[in-house]
């Protein structure tokens, strides 16, 4: 499941996701939008949190999805 998709269904504000993961409200944004994949660190955290609905897969699925759309945008 992508993240964005798990805050959404959970109803959870990025600020709110980024305290019970341990990063920045941004950096939850970026990879919720697939600009950035976490660190292993975060990761965990998130795959922790989420009952192992987000997951390292779901994280690069996000990152090429949003490459693909940055790479679109530079043409």
């Amino acid at each position: 499941m992508l993240l964005a998709d798990w805050l959404s269904e959970n109803e959870l504000t990025k600020a709110a996701a980024a305290r019970l993961f341990g990063c920045s409200r941004v950096s939850v944004h970026y990879y919720a939008t697939g600009q950035m994949r976490p660190g292993a660190r975060i990761c965990a955290s998130i795959s922790k949190h989420t009952d192992g609905q987000v997951n390292a897969d779901d994280h690069q699925a996000a990152f090429m999805a949003g490459k693909g759309a940055a790479d679109e945008r530079a043409e």
